[in-house]
């Protein structure tokens, strides 16, 4: 590259060279900064919500916690009620899931050799279109016995998954060990009762199961401040104690304190959530 080339691609490059991203940026993610982003906690999940193009980090999520006029950006109050609008909806899912269980109880009761079918039959389908991805590739390259050789393959695992189906039927469901199915009321997600120890811990422990419990925990919180700032602001379940130092305030045993303390405490509280 010539000096003047070099001097050109520099003077180019100067505007942005040194610009600090400001969290305030259409392109930053906003969920993000107030607490957490929806989308990440489903990534790989059947509740996926989607992938977030936005950007997520640390030292703007700490430049918007010092940011003092949070309330003129309504951040806070847009993330909570994303958040709300997820839940209504997961839990309207769980109570049709509920209802389905129980209005269809004999429909529900599982086998152990039924499930295991079942599992099978799902592996079978699996492979079987594994096979047909890889015929079709073989077809596109021109190796017609290659794509002979699968097909012949694909052809015996069909009449498997077939006899595999039948049995699936003929299965009795009131046969021994029947088990309605249970629905979590966390996460909608539908479970066995009195599985092993081991699969009910992965259920807790995974991915769907903790990224709804964090949006539980999440609401719950915002709606315990809400309810404190109500009362504070319309003197809803509140004492005043006028002693010879001080005058205190409570409300139930949520906040005590000084009057200068509630109004502190209040203003903290509405800085936090944008209530």
């Amino acid at each position: 590259m010539t000096d003047q080339a070099r001097k050109l691609l520099e003077e180019l490059m100067a505007p942005y060279e040194g610009k600090k991203k400001d969290f305030r940026d259409k392109d930053v993610c906003k969920d993000y900064l107030v607490g957490f982003c929806p989308n990440l906690q489903f990534t790989n999940t059947k509740a996926g919500l989607g992938a977030c193009d936005l950007v997520h980090d640390d030292s703007l999520k700490r430049d918007y916690e010092q940011y003092r006029d949070k309330d003129s950006l309504s951040y806070e109050r847009d993330f909570y009620r994303r958040l709300h609008v997820l839940l209504t909806d997961l839990d309207r899912k769980i109570r049709q899931a509920f209802n389905r269980i129980n209005s269809e109880a004999d429909e529900k009761l599982l086998n152990p050799d039924k499930e295991e079918w079942i599992e099978k039959s799902i592996m079978i389908e699996e492979k079987i279109k594994q096979l047909l991805e890889q015929a079709e590739k073989y077809g596109e390259e021109g190796k017609v016995n290659e794509a002979k050789a699968i097909s012949s393959q694909i052809e015996g695992l069909q009449s498997e998954l077939s006899g595999v189906k039948e049995k699936i039927k003929a299965v009795n469901p009131m046969f021994k060990n029947e088990k309605k199915l249970e629905v979590c009321d966390v996460c909608g997600a539908l479970l066995v009762p009195d599985e092993d120890t081991k699969r009910l811990d992965a259920h807790i422990e995974g991915k769907q199961h903790q990224g709804y419990m964090k949006i539980r925990e999440a609401l719950a919180e915002y709606n315990k401040a809400a309810m404190v700032i109500g009362d504070l602001r319309t003197g809803t379940g509140m004492t005043i104690d006028i002693g010879a130092e001080d005058t205190t305030m409570r409300t139930g045993d949520r906040i005590t304190g000084t009057m200068i303390d509630i109004a502190i405490d209040l203003v903290d509280l509405q800085s936090k959530y944008g209530i």
